[in-house]
């Protein structure tokens, strides 16, 4: 099986997702949708499913050729197609739901985090993102250093209380959440209804109950 690097990375790339402001997705990017509330208080929350690149990726744990690794530079978990068997162990034991498997070329696919965008030097600085990023419609998306306390992901999970999905299960998910803000008292006003901080374990005790389902 193959092994995850023995340090952590320097750096550790990834996204917050802001679940107050997501309203689609696509292919590798699945984006669920769930209602909350009834009537004038219901609210839809959309919820992006892709690869969290995980500190403790068990995808990469449980792979038997080492085709998925964890890159130790910067906490990136790929897949090298050229090892892939198919076989879908990493899939089977992603509890996120973040692989795919290519029904022409029967290996494994998942997002990259854009890796050929955020090292290319040939693009401006400011375009070093993952594409997601750059297209999120509704600017849902930020990219950014985690292991880096002052970069606007790290500002982003501090302000708004970022979220780790299942953490019970001791995955260390890179990638982060913001819930929806709380409703105000006002007409016309979109955040979220009580039912999200009323549910045992607030909004992410409802959160996995209704990814669980």
């Amino acid at each position: 099986m193959t092994s995850l690097p023995p340090t952590p990375a320097p750096k550790k790339l990834g996204l917050v997702i802001d679940l107050d402001t997501c309203v689609v997705g696509a292919w590798l990017n699945r984006v669920h949708g769930f209602s909350a509330g009834e009537g004038a208080d219901s609210r839809t929350v959309h919820f992006p499913k892709s690869c969290l690149h995980c500190e403790n990726a068990v995808c990469v744990t449980v792979c038997p050729t080492g085709a998925s690794y964890k890159r130790s530079e910067d906490g990136i978990v790929l897949v090298e197609e050229r090892k892939c068997i198919g076989c879908g162990l990493c899939a089977w034991a992603c509890p996120y739901g973040a692989r795919e498997l290519d029904p022409v070329g029967q290996v494994m696919k998942k997002c990259t985090l854009c890796i050929d965008r955020i090292y290319n030097e040939n693009l401006p600085e400011e375009e070093r993102e993952p594409a997601c990023v750059t297209t999120c419609p509704a600017r849902a998306r930020h990219f950014g250093d985690f292991a880096d306390p002052g970069s606007n992901v790290s500002k982003l999970v501090e302000e708004r209380g970022g979220m780790d999905p299942m953490p019970e299960k001791g995955y260390r998910p890179t990638n982060k959440y913001l819930p929806p803000r709380k409703r105000l008292n006002g007409a016309g006003d979109t955040g979220a209804p009580a039912e999200l901080d009323s549910a045992p374990g607030g909004f992410l005790g409802w959160l996995d109950q209704v990814l669980s389902r």
